[in-house]
């Protein structure tokens, strides 16, 4: 069964991508198109092939229940996310990636990879990532996560960088809810919520595993360790027992040990967590559109903030805005006409790419 849904998986695809290139493909300005694409996704930088100035790539870029989904293709050489990308970035995203036609290699997280279509892979906004794809071109489509939101769901370390395959029996599923929940426009608000949570749990399933004494015995560099005490942080955010003391028991070290590797990456504990909290709440700000005053707060202390004062000064001083006004700025910027709506993917052709 698993390999027919992934044999049925590749056919309509080609069919798709061909009639689509042929019906909608047109040349345009290679820098317009990495405009569009850094618009849709963030500073990620697009490399053109040696003396490409014309690309037929598209960026199409739509929303369900503010979380946006981008369907890329490219014939670019390569695209790179760097330091300087990151720090442009204010979002901060997991990207959850399908590859629909094509192949690409990746650098990321300290892995390398090289996809088929169908795979499915988890990309960190705050880590760097190199694409490398085929003269062919890629195409592949992007649901972007709340980053912060995600990774305090996840009861465990998150494989970013690696590989779902198509043939995985998670991959699968993946894309049916995909197909199934995200796409239904006729979806009451209360049973899109519950669609979205499922979807999202499925993603944290297939791509979590939990840490354990081992992780930390075998991740003994300091950047190593660095990373490891981000994952404890992130899988406990809004917990009260959040502490450098209960970090440092996880960890098997002395609260001093944890502050210097802290230290070594220009930070601290404090400020790691109160960066990440703050985000958190951005996150569910995000998702949620308007939100009164009184949910704020709900947000605001299940982050793990307890007073409200030092919260609204803190995010006003991080995101130059009070929290009220960062509503606003990001309901103007949700337009109704991207939405995602059946009718919408199913001129698209890209229902027909799912095996369902």
């Amino acid at each position: 069964m698993i390999m027919n849904s992934v044999l049925n998986w590749e056919i309509p695809i080609r069919t798709c991508i061909w009639k689509e290139q042929n019906l909608l493909a047109y040349l345009h300005d290679f820098d317009g198109w990495n405009s569009e694409f850094q618009n849709a996704c963030g500073h990620f930088d697009g490399i053109p092939r040696k003396g490409q100035r014309r690309t037929n790539g598209h960026v199409k870029l739509n929303q369900f229940n503010h979380m946006d989904v981008v369907d890329l293709y490219t014939d670019a050489h390569s695209i790179m996310r760097n330091r300087d990308g990151i720090k442009r970035d204010e979002s901060e995203h997991i990207f959850f990636l399908v590859q629909m036609s094509g192949s690409y290699n990746m650098d990321h997280n300290g892995f390398r990879i090289t996809t088929r279509v169908g795979d499915c892979v988890l990309l960190d906004s705050t880590k760097t990532v190199e694409f490398y794809f085929p003269e062919g071109g890629s195409r592949l489509l992007s649901l972007h996560l709340p980053r912060q939101v995600f990774l305090s769901a996840c009861e465990g370390s998150v494989e970013i960088g690696q590989l779902l395959r198509r043939d995985h029996p998670m991959a699968a599923a993946i894309r049916q809810q995909l197909v199934k929940f995200g796409f239904n426009s006729q979806t009451p608000d209360t049973k899109g919520k519950a669609s979205n949570d499922m979807f999202l749990s499925m993603i944290q399933l297939a791509f979590t595993k939990q840490s354990g004494m081992s992780d930390i015995l075998q991740w003994d560099s300091n950047a190593h360790r660095y990373e490891l005490l981000l994952q404890y942080i992130d899988s406990n955010l809004g917990s009260e027992k959040l502490s450098l003391d209960w970090l440092a028991n996880k960890m098997n070290l002395s609260p001093r040990q944890i502050q210097r590797i802290f230290g070594k990456e220009d930070s601290s504990f404090v400020k790691v967590v109160r960066h990440k909290r703050l985000n958190l709440v951005a996150d569910y700000l995000r998702s949620f559109g308007k939100v009164e005053k009184t949910r704020i707060s709900e947000i605001a202390f299940g982050a793990g903030f307890s007073d409200l004062s030092n919260f609204n000064r803190s995010f006003k001083s991080h995101f130059g805005k009070t929290p009220s006004e960062y509503i606003e700025s990001n309901i103007a910027k949700y337009r109704p006409d991207q939405c995602v709506t059946r009718d919408k993917l199913d001129n698209s052709g890209v229902l027909n790419q799912f095996p369902i």
